[in-house]
């Protein structure tokens, strides 16, 4: 699948502020409520598979950035080689 780069950008950094905010509640949750508290398998499924994911979402949006990277550089003309300088020859 073709993603534009502007788009794959958003993507990256969307899937991981999501992934960023759901692990700092998690710490926040647990310094709060430590493990005493148990959720519900559904509300913990639910939890996991949008952490899982957002982990998705990063690598596919970070790979097609590489790509549209990688396919700017590749279309882009080479420079001329520069030269190193002639030394002096002393007499």
């Amino acid at each position: 699948m073709r993603v534009p780069k502007p788009f794959a950008i958003f993507g990256f950094h969307f899937c991981t502020t999501i992934f960023i905010g759901l692990s700092l509640y998690g710490v926040v949750r647990y310094m709060n409520e430590g493990l005493a508290v148990s959720d519900s398998f559904p509300a913990s499924a639910a939890y996991a598979s949008v952490v899982f994911v957002s982990v998705a979402g990063i690598c596919f949006f970070g790979r097609e950035a590489d790509r549209r990277k990688r396919e700017e550089v590749a279309a882009t003309p080479a420079a001329p080689p520069k030269h190193a300088p002639k030394k002096k020859k002393k007499r």
